[in-house]
């Protein structure tokens, strides 16, 4: 990581503690409360920027005076993003020490993820772990544990091949596990390691991302230098607006940015917009099934997807679970997906 000197306990900071400790919500996981902060920034008048490197991303958040607030590196843009909040000291102390353990890379990790391919790429690895697992004869399940997702790596006696440590979201903990078992990491590396990497030719180009997050929706604009390669580009998340930066920009190949426009197209969650980023909606949808014990399935046919034990709807996403998570709830029976509860008490009028 690069070295700089990054200012403690701005005035910009200091500002920002008292909104951040209202607008974060524990059932979100890492990746809603991620968001939630990143937009309090934003309308703190700051910036949030980041760049591809060899070993991931690194990320930082920049003040309304121009100043390195915080600094992070994760394996892809979000989980960065997440560091950068910590390290600027915008995480209140009640979950700090939870989201260091189950949102925010070890170094260990960020090393063994970016021996795959590097430079902050974790869908391309993610999806063939599932597929590798899945003609296996195996299965790749889900759940929340704290603020973080785990994923677990079954064979086809449904015996544990690995589980991976908490961590941002399901790509990441799918990611993060394939890395730690040997049997899956080394088939993955070799069969990446002559495929071209979008995150390379941003690093070569030397490009900026720019990420804007307003009313749960985020801005991603690219830039090299003062030349402007894609405008703002509006997704549900932040991986979801960069990927689609990426395809206005013409880094993408044809093929995938042909899945990514075919899922926007299908996604119903963009005429029903709740002002939360589709992470935060996907956690809720996650803890909530994990509450209960449900059994969640992800697999990657035609972009990632989730299926529950006992329940014939399915959730289609194109790079993680929780917009798979949010898909589903959608397009099937919300009542028996999530089973509510039966009423205790009724209070009195």
């Amino acid at each position: 990581m690069e070295e700089i000197d990054v200012p403690k306990n701005s005035t910009f900071n200091q500002q920002l503690i008292a909104k951040v400790r209202e607008v974060i919500k524990p059932r979100e996981g890492a990746c809603g409360i991620c968001h939630a902060i990143a937009e309090e920034i934003c309308r703190a008048g700051g910036r949030i920027v980041a760049y591809e490197r060899p070993k991931g991303i690194l990320a930082r958040i920049i003040d309304e005076k121009g100043n390195v607030a915080g600094e992070g590196f994760g394996i892809v843009w979000s989980v960065a993003i997440l560091a950068a909040e910590f390290d600027a000291g915008l995480i209140p102390s009640q979950i700090a020490e939870s989201l260091k353990r189950e949102g925010i890379n070890t170094q260990e990790d960020i090393d063994k993820v970016a021996d795959l391919y590097g430079y902050g790429r974790v869908l391309t690895p993610a999806g063939m772990a599932l597929m590798m697992v899945k003609e296996m004869g195996g299965r790749t399940l889900i759940r929340r544990e704290g603020l973080g997702v785990v994923a677990t790596f079954l064979d086809d006696k449904d015996n544990i091949i690995s589980t991976s440590p908490p961590a941002y979201c399901p790509t990441c903990a799918i990611t993060i596990g394939a890395a730690r078992t040997s049997v899956l990491a080394t088939k993955i590396k070799e069969s990446l390691r002559d495929i071209p990497n979008t995150g390379k030719k941003k690093s070569d180009l030397g490009l900026e991302n720019i990420y804007e997050v307003k009313d749960g929706h985020v801005r991603v604009t690219l830039a090299e230098g003062d030349r402007i390669l894609a405008n703002r580009v509006v997704g549900c998340c932040m991986a979801y607006a960069t990927i689609k930066a990426e395809i206005v920009a013409d880094l993408v190949p044809k093929a995938s940015a042909q899945l990514f426009r075919t899922y926007c197209n299908l996604c119903p969650y963009k005429h029903c917009w709740m002002e939360k980023s589709m992470g935060a909606t996907g956690n809720i949808i996650l803890h909530r099934l994990s509450e209960i014990g449900t059994e969640v399935e992800v697999t990657a046919e035609g972009g990632i997807m989730v299926h529950l034990k006992g329940e014939k709807v399915e959730g289609r996403g194109t790079l993680c679970s929780l917009s798979a998570l949010t898909n589903l709830l959608l397009r099937g029976d919300a009542q028996n997906i999530l089973k509510p509860s039966s009423t205790r008490r009724w209070e009195k009028e």
